[in-house]
């Protein structure tokens, strides 16, 4: 049984770290699909103002998920990895030091290409073949790099807090990203509209500080950095491997049904992720910055119920939690469905805000207990990326695709949300492992 001492102080510094890369994703995925898109017909009749490749919704979808690929196999890797490293620096800081820098400076150099583009050649893809390519370049290395970061850097907040604490920690991460999130939707509007790069730049330097601090003050406890020994294994990738293999059979089906689950969830989520910008300035006829400025209703919601969302879990268990938490988000996406205004997405989206929170906090957290020991809750942490990642892989492609079958129409990404939590609060029905463990106090 693990005798992880509690450090509030290094909890939020340690949930901070993953909640910048919450900023990073939230100005990729607002700003990407436009300068995509920006130049192609319904955009240009939607009046948006941004100068971009012309790219039509399907291949948009294609392109955002496509580098998604690879971070498939690099983050179950790097988390078994990190399980079994041993250097003075720790097991999962040696990742973190290498590719969080390669990934912000790339990061910033993203808004910097579209420059390039000419009033003139706006949306003429053909001719705009010498940017397009290093901009989808500087997209794969952004999501490569940090396919090797987010395993990692969640896994290190649970590595610090013992089992009891870790929904309460994770709706601490989910409440800073929340908080920073929106800060990044209202100023980064602002400040997108005085010169396009300000805004990745300033979340690249907030950035690079957090990490700084986290390398200064983060420590992972020594029982977990020295731990030689997996039930007879040694403790590499083989041994790793082999106990996994070897698992109950209760813990291996009610692991599958969980990972299950948390892919149908980010095939949902990956919908607004990708398409919300889109949507209100496509659907919605919302300018750009004003559409960039939609994600900061849930957002907000987010931060305030995040905590609230924890401390629930430890009260009515886990898997209830992220039950109330789905069929809750998949009200709120019905709801946008079904009335295609603008009052009612801000009324869908403060729905899908108040509740995502439930299901969102405790997913890794169940994930993480659902190990048997606590020295793999990196390889564990890995195995719900595959689930993500594949999730933002199908996601995209399906509402991309689906909305241009359907003639430019936006509205049915919010359909495809619907289906899928529905289809997520089925898959978790089966689950039996991950709630809190009885840690010493």
């Amino acid at each position: 049984m693990s005798h992880i001492k509690l450090n509030w102080r290094n909890v939020i510094l340690a949930a901070t770290l993953p909640a910048m890369m919450e900023v990073i994703w939230q100005l990729y995925n607002t700003y990407v699909p436009v300068f995509l898109q920006a130049g192609n017909p319904a955009f240009v009749k939607a009046g948006a103002t941004t100068l971009g490749f012309g790219l039509g919704p399907a291949l948009t979808g294609f392109i955002l998920v496509f580098d998604n690929i690879a971070g498939l196999f690099i983050s179950p890797l790097v988390g078994a990895l990190s399980d079994s490293l041993r250097t003075k620096w720790g097991r999962r800081m040696p990742f973190i030091l290498i590719g969080f820098p390669v990934a912000l400076i790339t990061f910033i150099l993203i808004p910097l290409i579209p420059l390039g583009i000419t009033p003139e050649l706006n949306g003429q893809t053909g001719q705009l073949t010498g940017l397009l390519v290093p901009f989808v370049l500087s997209l794969v290395v952004v999501l490569v790099a940090f396919a090797v970061v987010r395993p990692v850097a969640d896994v290190l907040l649970f590595d610090i807090t013992p089992s009891r604490h870790r929904s309460t920690a994770n709706g601490i991460a989910g409440a800073i990203a929340g908080f920073l999130v929106v800060l990044t939707a209202l100023g980064g509007a602002a400040l997108y509209k005085v010169y396009g790069p300000l805004p990745f730049w300033l979340a690249a330097g907030l950035s690079i500080i957090i990490l700084l601090m986290t390398w200064a003050w983060v420590r992972e406890p020594e029982e977990l950095a020295h731990a030689s020994e997996l039930a007879g294994e040694t403790f590499n990738l083989k041994g790793i491997f082999n106990f996994l293999r070897t698992l109950p059979a209760d813990y291996a089906r009610s692991l599958g049904f969980l990972l299950f689950s948390n892919l149908l969830a980010y095939v949902a989520l990956a919908q607004m992720q990708a398409f919300l910008s889109s949507y209100g300035v496509f659907s919605l006829s919302m300018d750009e910055s004003s559409a960039a400025m939609l994600v900061a209703i849930p957002a907000i919601a987010f931060m305030v119920v995040a905590v609230p969302a924890g401390l629930l879990a430890n009260k009515i268990g886990r898997k209830n939690t992220q039950i109330i938490g789905l069929a809750g988000y998949a009200v709120g996406a019905l709801v946008i469905y079904l009335f295609p205004d603008v009052n009612m997405l801000y009324v869908g989206l403060l729905i899908c805000g108040l509740t995502w929170p439930f299901a969102n906090v405790v997913q890794v957290a169940m994930i993480v207990d659902s190990a048997p020991v606590e020295t793999l809750i990196g390889t564990y942490t890995g195995l719900r990326q595959i689930a993500v990642t594949l999730g933002f892989i199908v996601g995209p492609i399906l509402g991309g695709s689906l909305v241009e079958l359907m003639g430019n129409d936006y509205r049915w990404v919010w359909l495809i949300m619907f289906v899928f939590l529905v289809l997520s609060v089925v898959a978790i029905l089966p689950v039996t492992r991950g709630e809190i463990k009885n840690d010493p106090v």
